[in-house]
């Protein structure tokens, strides 16, 4: 017979247990925000951005509603390529 595990009923409920793993960073929001108004002030579609970047029609979907940030290549190749992106992302 096994030991009684120690931590039994000392876990999270399921609700307490997402909130928990939810992390507030003003600075990501603040960034998706601004990339997502980069993207539409770039380009006239979301096709048009899949296209320019290399990614996938969804990908283009999520930056455009500001879901999900680029990974860096595409934040550099943003910086290379978009006239606006100073303007947009740093405030200049």
């Amino acid at each position: 017979m096994s030991h009684a595990n120690p931590f039994e009923g000392r876990g999270r409920n399921p609700a307490a247990a997402r909130r928990a793993h939810i992390h507030h960073h003003p600075d990501r929001v603040d960034f998706l925000r601004r990339w997502s108004l980069l993207m539409i002030a770039s380009f006239p579609n979301r096709e048009t951005c899949a296209v320019h970047f290399g990614v996938t029609f969804q990908t283009a979907c999520n930056w455009f509603d500001g879901f999900n940030a680029p990974y860096g290549q595409h934040v550099d190749y943003a910086i290379e390529t978009l006239p606006r992106y100073a303007e947009i992302m740093r405030g200049q």
